[in-house]
């Protein structure tokens, strides 16, 4: 007995183009079955986001002295902000045009800027910490209420969490 015949037959039975066609059939659902139930780790659930402490510096630029003066050391616990634990003020700085074009920095006769290191109540998720529902992010812009006066702030550092 041959193996193909003159018909084109695999041992007689079989043509050898709908041989092929089922082993290539059977090929493609082994490998797709493999693949769906292997891969050994479940897929992973996104975490639940933790709520954390951070500890950040802010400025807040161009103030009037009351706005600064309302700015007190201390517990907060509005919007976020657990505490202010270091506040410095000095006199914003403005750059000035004379006459001749010449720029000059000049402290504002009334603005001021006030820098705070505030405690922050932060959620960590996936390892990012957001505040306010945004990345806690140098650079970042953010309207911040103390309660008895609400400012916009940029975050100038960031410390680990605590």
């Amino acid at each position: 007995m041959k193996l193909i015949d003159d018909h084109g037959n695999l041992f007689g039975a079989v043509n050898i183009i709908d041989a092929l066609v089922v082993l290539l059939v059977a090929a493609v659902v082994v490998a797709g079955a493999a693949f769906v139930t292997a891969g050994g780790d479940e897929p992973t659930q996104p975490q639940e986001p933790s709520t954390t402490t951070s500890t950040a510096t802010v400025e807040v630029a161009g103030v009037q002295p009351y706005v600064a003066d309302a700015l007190t050391v201390g517990p907060v616990d509005t919007g976020g902000i657990v505490a202010i634990e270091n506040k410095s003020v000095s006199p914003t700085i403005v750059v000035t045009e004379d006459e001749s074009g010449n720029l000059y920095e000049r402290e504002h006769p009334q603005q001021r800027t006030v820098r705070l290191e505030l405690t922050l109540e932060t959620l960590d998720q996936d390892g990012e910490r957001q505040f306010q529902g945004e990345p806690l992010e140098i650079g970042r812009t953010a309207t911040l209420d103390f309660g008895s006066v609400t400012v916009d702030a940029t975050f100038t550092a960031l410390n680990d969490s605590e």
